[in-house]
């Protein structure tokens, strides 16, 4: 009975990937608060509330259960793109906030509980060395269907307004939350009957004192805050190159080669993990660093490719970090990790979003890139003397 989360864990992540408003969410925005600074502040929002939300989402999956956790998520985007689709009609900035409140609470309850799910449905299986294989092929779909999402972004952008592509990227969710229902749980957390608080407490001290675990934890949350916040701007970056409907063309195109992406992981299991990561890492700073400097139409194109790389870097550190987590503190040490995240990447979107309205996107684009490659370059300082 238990395979069967595997299915649907594909269809979660496709349907999850379906938002056609996900483009453009920042052009949407901005014309509803008519400031990019405001705009990346729902963005910042979202954030933050995952960020108070995370480690109690995550103590309340280690402690009841994944699919009790999962069933929130999506119902709570629901209410989330009715808000954000209101906001549109009655031109109401107050209630994209509210929208981006409950987005974040969504990501939380998913965050680390969905990958917790898999790597105990595989454990339970008895196949728990071909977790980075069933991830990354579900994570394709994901991509598979941002990929869908964006070709019909592109005609619906075309024929309609951005105010109906909101009302309609309610649909998929209401979908997803229908997949979740379905979902087995685990033994693993099932038998977990320590109280909350020794939960929490265990999955700090063990997180503080694995120095692995801590080391690439810190790359994870540094590199999710700017890589997300880079992924959030692209929309309003590439609309200066080229048009609106060629800006959902690109990331059709972006997701396409996400899905390749992630079903080539399989073929690189006889690499080194942390080679596959740091390559990974630096192929995709290389490539969105290009694509700025160059700065014209062709750029969009050029920077669509990391997408090549980023199934690799995000299997490759899923698979690391997994392996370092205790198994009843899964979920919760996850939730620790992307509590951080949320922090950092809260700062970073209003850093960005200050940056544009004074010096244009193009700029706040390149900042990012630029704090990336220096993360890179500090994790391989501290690689290279043996530190960890």
């Amino acid at each position: 009975m238990i395979q069967r989360n595997i299915i649907l864990f594909k269809l979660t992540q496709f349907f999850g990937g379906l938002w056609f408003l996900a483009p453009l969410a920042i052009v949407y925005f901005e014309t509803i608060t008519h400031s990019y600074a405001l705009a990346m502040s729902v963005f910042a929002v979202s954030s933050l509330s995952t960020t108070f939300m995370e480690i109690p989402a995550g103590l309340i999956s280690d402690k009841m259960g994944r699919r009790k956790t999962l069933l929130f998520s999506p119902a709570l985007i629901c209410f989330s793109f009715l808000l954000w689709a209101l906001a549109g009609n009655f031109h109401c900035p107050s209630l994209l906030f509210l929208g981006a409140f409950l987005y974040g609470t969504a990501e939380s309850l998913k965050s680390g509980t969905d990958e917790a799910l898999i790597y105990e449905t595989m454990e339970e299986l008895g196949e728990k060395e071909n977790f980075k294989i069933q991830y990354a092929k579900s994570r394709g779909w994901g991509q598979t269907g941002l990929a869908l999402s964006a070709v019909m972004a592109a005609g619906m952008t075309y024929f309609c307004s951005l105010q109906t592509v909101a009302w309609i990227s309610l649909i998929p969710f209401i979908c997803q939350f229908i997949a979740v229902w379905f979902y087995i749980e685990p033994k693993r957390t099932r038998e977990n009957k320590k109280s909350t608080w020794i939960n929490f407490y265990i999955a700090f001290k063990k997180l503080w004192q694995n120095k692995k675990l801590r080391f690439y934890a810190t790359i994870e949350m540094l590199d999710t805050a700017f890589g997300m916040a880079t992924f959030r701007f692209e929309g309003a970056y590439y609309q200066t190159l080229i048009t609106q409907w060629g800006v959902n063309i690109i990331r059709f195109l972006k997701h396409i080669l996400g899905i390749v992406g992630f079903f080539i992981v399989p073929y690189f299991r006889k690499i080194n993990i942390v080679k596959l990561f740091f390559t990974s890492m630096i192929a995709n700073a290389t490539v969105r660093l290009l694509g700025v400097i160059l700065n014209n139409a062709f750029s969009p194109f050029i920077m669509a490719t990391v997408s090549l790389f980023y199934g690799s870097e995000k299997t490759s550190c899923t698979d690391i970090m997994q392996k370092e987590f205790s198994p009843d503190q899964r979920a919760t040490m996850k939730s620790i990790i992307s509590c951080l995240s949320s922090i950092f990447m809260a700062f970073a979107l209003i850093l960005m979003g200050y940056i544009a309205d004074k010096y244009g996107v193009r700029t706040a684009i390149l900042s990012a890139i630029l704090i990336k490659i220096g993360i890179i370059i500090g994790s391989l300082i501290i690689l290279k003397k043996k530190i960890i």
